[in-house]
């Protein structure tokens, strides 16, 4: 039986040395500054900040070409491997599209799953997917179990500000009840993305609010699979919920990951965002 690799698009935001040790591969998106584009894998969170700083532009992403994705594909398939490459939701990206293209030229030996999730709760579908990879499963039976997690997987979070959602035109269906509630009232809105679809779960009006708001949804889906936190710059709060976190599934909280989220959440959440993540068990 051949041996399965695992694809992803740059909007995962698993750490490079989680991408190194489960030999996942990451094709980059393109992030623009302006007339500038600059590939994802050459950006971290601290210089995806200071590029915005230096060039006084609002960033804007686009997705992998087809074209991208076939040459991470070829080089696996031609190592002797199955993949299996999930993709940030097709509803809003066009990553899951391109790859599905590239796909056709290998047949069975390449599969694409529509993750319906973003940062982290994509990142923890990948790391599953990879590990499942390494522990000799099948492309099929991968593909099966993510069928599973992904309808599972959410990703609650709370922005600091709307004006970067607002111009990065991803909600545009919820952006007048957004609008109204947080223009009016000063609020943080809290969302929630799920197997692709964005809702708008309530508002607070303080990071103490915010955090118990998390914290309150998060148990609600317990029991969790499997949890984590994202953040974007500012987010003095995280180890907060990491902590809260850790009490209402019972690990401690240097089990749990937490990571700075890349330049796909961050140039359409802004900076002070905060988000839980969670796989229902």
């Amino acid at each position: 039986m051949n041996s399965v690799r695992i694809v992803a698009d740059g909007g995962c935001d698993l750490p490079p040395d989680l991408v190194s040790q489960y030999q996942i591969t990451v094709v980059p998106v393109h992030v623009s500054f302006g007339p500038e584009m600059v590939s994802s894998d050459h950006l971290t969170p601290a210089e995806f900040w200071a590029r915005i700083e230096r060039s006084g532009y609002t960033p804007g992403t686009s997705a992998p070409s087809s074209g991208a994705f076939e040459q991470a594909f070829r080089r696996l398939v031609d190592a002797g491997h199955h993949v299996v490459c999930l993709t940030l939701p097709g509803k809003y990206s066009g990553a899951f599209n391109a790859a599905r293209l590239a796909a056709l030229e290998f047949g069975d030996r390449v599969r694409v799953v529509d993750s319906g999730s973003l940062s982290l709760g994509m990142g923890l579908l990948v790391l599953q997917a990879a590990k499942d990879a390494l522990a000799g499963q099948s492309a099929e039976a991968i593909q099966g179990t993510l069928g599973q997690l992904v309808p599972r997987t959410s990703v609650i979070f709370a922005l600091n500000t709307i004006e970067w959602v607002r111009r990065g035109g991803r909600l545009n269906r919820l952006m007048p009840l957004i609008d109204r509630v947080a223009r009016t009232l000063n609020v943080k809105p809290i969302l929630e993305v799920t197997d692709g679809e964005f809702h708008l779960l309530g508002i607070a009006r303080s990071t103490k609010g915010v955090l118990r708001r998390l914290e309150d949804e998060a148990r609600i889906r317990l029991p969790a699979h499997s949890v984590a936190a994202a953040y974007t710059r500012g987010g003095q709060a995280a180890s907060e919920l990491v902590n809260a976190l850790g009490r209402i599934v019972g690990v401690p909280p240097g089990e749990i990951m937490c990571a700075e989220a890349g330049p796909v959440f961050a140039a359409h959440a802004g900076p002070g965002a905060l988000g839980a993540v969670l796989i229902r068990a």
